[in-house]
């Protein structure tokens, strides 16, 4: 099978066409998967959990500390960090400078549904001045504003990850009838139809891995742009990459799976 996944990538390179239906097939399909990972963070809920907690401008860094410590002793609370104003974790926090002379406290709490609660905690604490949680862009406060916004958000996704199954069983169609004096070939040759129908499998599941990897590099490349940054802060925020990837690598595997299960399908019918 290795043989005939190899076999696969040459036949690609050889035909021109086929170079142009895989380089045109694999844009539209990582723009598709790119507009799914944007949509999938700035709904999700993986930031609603994380506290920013400000202090008076008097307050000192030994006051702060003293807080530091009563917090991380709380049950709800998971990770507590004190972040001074030289920490480069500030300027992605986004958290102003001026507001923050002695430093400020990131909180996460353990669950997304004990934040209310623990904000209002944290409020009650000796020289607290606010309690923030992560910035929201506009996308996802338009997504959040109304039930019927989320919901195209949700068939949004659900497109993207069609018109990707649909431009890899394309373009697996085009390297099936590329392939079809060599299916006869190999039919007559004894070669198993599932070893061939393996082999288109495992070329559906590389090309949908290449994608989500392309998508992800795409967006680590745009998530410092002023624009994106108004519109999904959320990507600049700590966690967001390392979520976004394994979120990323799991729906192209499921993605791959499928297109390679219909277009195995299809080379087996022309066995």
């Amino acid at each position: 099978m290795k043989f005939l996944v190899i076999e696969l990538l040459r036949t690609v390179l050889r035909s021109w066409r086929l170079v142009g239906w895989v380089l045109g097939g694999a844009v539209i399909a990582t723009l598709a998967f790119v507009i799914f990972l944007i949509l999938w963070v700035a709904r999700g809920e993986w930031g609603e959990n994380r506290l920013i907690v400000l202090f008076e401008p008097g307050v000192s860094g030994e006051q702060i500390r003293q807080v530091y410590r009563q917090v991380r002793e709380w049950e709800t609370i998971s990770e507590v960090l004190y972040i001074t104003r030289d920490d480069p974790r500030l300027a992605q926090d986004g958290v102003d400078p001026e507001r923050a002379p002695a430093g400020y406290l990131r909180v996460t709490v353990r669950h997304a549904s004990q934040a209310a609660e623990a904000q209002a905690a944290l409020r009650d604490l000796p020289g607290v001045a606010a309690v923030q949680s992560y910035q929201k862009g506009a996308l996802r406060t338009l997504i959040a504003s109304d039930s019927g916004v989320r919901t195209a958000v949700t068939l949004l996704q659900i497109g993207a990850l069609v018109l990707s199954t649909v431009v890899l069983l394309v373009v697996l169609r085009v390297l099936a009838s590329a392939w079809r004096g060599e299916l006869e070939i190999l039919h007559l040759s004894g070669v198993a139809p599932r070893t061939v129908r393996g082999a288109f499998f495992s070329f559906a599941m590389l090309s949908s891995l290449i994608i989500a990897i392309l998508a992800l590099c795409v967006i680590m490349g745009v998530k410092d742009l002023n624009l994106v940054r108004q519109w999904v802060p959320e990507l600049s925020q700590p966690g967001s990459l390392g979520y976004v990837s394994i979120a990323g690598i799991g729906v192209a595997v499921l993605v791959g799976m499928g297109a390679g299960a219909v277009g195995a399908w299809v080379v087996g019918r022309r066995l």
